[in-house]
C-alpha cells in the first residue's frame, strides 16, 4: 500500500512539473470546450468555480460507486483500475475547463479555488473523522482505520493541489 503511495505522489509530482505536453491533451477545438467558452456564465470566476466544484463532486461521487461496487463483487483488482479511471477523468475535465477558461489570471485563480474548495472541504471531513474515531468495542484496534484516514488526508490534499495547479494554468505561461 505505501509502494502505491508512493508511486500516487511521484505522479503528482511528474505531472505537475510537466504541464506543458500534457495540457495540449485537450484541442481549443474540442466541443466541451467551445460549448463553455460561448457560454457566458462560464466566463464568470464564481459561476465557473461553483462549476467546477460540482464537477468534482460528481467525478469524486462516481469514483466512490466504482469502488463500492468492486468491493461488493469482490474483485480487488479492478480498485486500482476505478482509481486510475477516476484520477484520469478528473484530470482531463480539468484541462477542459482550463482551456475553455478566457479570463485574467486573477479570476483563474478565484475560480480554482472556488471549485477545487470540494477536496478541501473534504479533507476536514477526513481529519474531524480521523480526529474523533473511537474504537466500536473495547479492545478494538484502530490503528488501520486512522491509517485509512491518513491516505485519506493525504490524497485529498494532492486531489486539491493538482485540481489547482492544472486549472490556473494558462496558455500564456506555456508560451514563456
Amino acid at each position: 500500500m505505501s509502494i502505491i503511495l508512493l508511486i500516487a505522489i511521484l505522479g503528482a509530482i511528474v505531472f505537475k512539473f510537466n504541464k506543458k505536453p500534457i495540457s495540449k491533451i485537450i484541442s481549443k477545438d474540442n466541443k466541451v470546450v467551445q460549448l463553455l467558452q460561448n457560454a457566458k456564465w462560464y466566463q464568470n470566476p464564481w459561476a465557473g468555480g461553483v462549476f467546477l466544484f460540482l464537477v468534482n463532486a460528481v467525478l469524486f461521487t462516481f469514483t466512490i460507486f466504482g469502488l463500492y461496487l468492486a468491493i461488493y463483487f469482490s474483485k480487488s483488482f479492478v480498485l486500482l483500475i476505478v482509481i486510475l479511471l477516476g484520477v484520469i477523468g478528473s484530470i482531463y475535465s480539468w484541462l477542459i475547463l482550463n482551456n475553455a477558461w478566457q479570463g485574467t489570471k486573477r479570476n483563474r485563480m478565484k475560480m480554482g479555488l472556488v471549485g477545487s474548495s470540494f477536496y478541501a472541504l473534504l479533507t476536514l471531513v477526513v481529519v474531524y473523522l480521523w480526529a474523533t474515531l473511537k474504537p466500536a468495542y473495547s479492545g478494538e484496534d484502530t490503528f488501520m482505520s486512522g491509517m485509512g484516514f491518513v491516505f485519506g488526508i493525504f490524497l485529498t490534499i494532492i486531489a486539491f493541489s493538482t485540481c489547482l495547479v492544472v486549472t490556473n494554468y494558462s496558455k500564456q505561461q506555456e508560451a514563456n
